[in-house]
């Protein structure tokens, strides 16, 4: 047989495409390593460049991300898509003046797309305007009323603002709309935290981290829990799934002498205990049929 020589390198297309599958079940560090490899074929693939700064972008990494979008921006300045997620971006470092003239002009250039206009009511709210964050994020609800994105970040505007009979209602929609949804997961759970039903709230928190079980907001919400139920067991789960309190607590105990020995122990041990206690309350739940 003839040798057919070694097998061609997959096209820049084709790593997009892996790395975007990557990126959506959360594997964010193989999505970057594709889009990395793609764009070192073609440095100029959009795709590659607006994929890599949302990727950046998700993890917090968010001047990594700005590089990556300034560069797409130039090829493609007019694009609704590069804009708003620059908007994020200056979100996520805490320049909202930027954000929102970023997301305005993505609304601008697309006034019928529902996700620019949920990001510049994020962008309106970090900056005060709450009037003109309702009318935005409400707006977008109202383009895609079935759309997770639009109805969670609706929701937690108005749990924020502690409008929470508002809210139930927007945690319902999104519930019938996207009941498998992390996000959805977790506003339906604040939501009926602050109703007052723990339990329920629990359930939401459990679904939620069996889908990623080190998320820091669902953990947030299983400890709020826990300390609705009880204070002392709260701040239990709190030292737990806390570096940064196991450390205060080391700190705390280096002053009684040969106990502060206790302090490392427990430093050390904690994050087992907290993965056991995690593990302990995945098994119990039991969700509703109807939630």
């Amino acid at each position: 047989m003839p040798d057919e020589g070694p097998p061609s390198a997959p096209s820049p297309d084709a790593l997009v495409f892996q790395a975007v599958t990557f990126r959506a079940a959360g594997a964010d560090a193989k999505a970057i390593d594709l889009l990395k490899q793609a764009l070192a074929v073609r440095p100029d693939h959009l795709n590659a460049q607006i994929q890599l700064g949302a990727t950046y972008l998700d993890q917090g990494k968010t001047w990594p991300a700005l590089d990556v979008l300034n560069g797409a921006a130039r090829q493609a300045p007019e694009s609704d898509i590069i804009l708003r997620l620059k908007a994020l971006c200056h979100l996520q470092r805490n320049a909202p003046l930027l954000a929102v003239e970023e997301a305005r002009q993505a609304v601008r250039i697309d006034p019928n797309d529902a996700i620019n206009h949920t990001v510049l009511g994020r962008t309106l709210r970090q900056r005060g305007d709450f009037v003109g964050a309702e009318a935005a994020l409400r707006r977008g609800v109202e383009l895609a009323p079935r759309s997770a994105y639009t109805l969670v970040h609706l929701g937690y505007f108005l749990v924020n603002r502690k409008r929470i009979k508002d809210a139930v209602v927007v945690a319902d929609d999104a519930g019938r709309a996207a009941p498998d949804d992390f996000g959805v997961m977790l506003l339906r759970g604040d939501v009926a935290l602050r109703l007052g039903r723990a339990d329920e709230a629990r359930d939401f928190a459990l679904w939620a981290l069996s889908q990623r079980a080190t998320n820091r907001d669902a953990i947030r919400l299983l400890v709020s829990v826990k300390a609705h139920k009880s204070w002392l067991l709260g701040l239990w789960w709190r030292l737990n799934s806390s570096l940064v309190l196991r450390l205060l607590l080391v700190a705390a105990m280096l002053p009684l002498g040969p106990l502060w020995i206790i302090a490392p122990i427990y430093l050390i041990a904690g994050r087992i205990i907290f993965a056991r206690m995690l593990e302990h309350e995945l098994r119990s739940v039991r969700l509703k049929p109807d939630f």
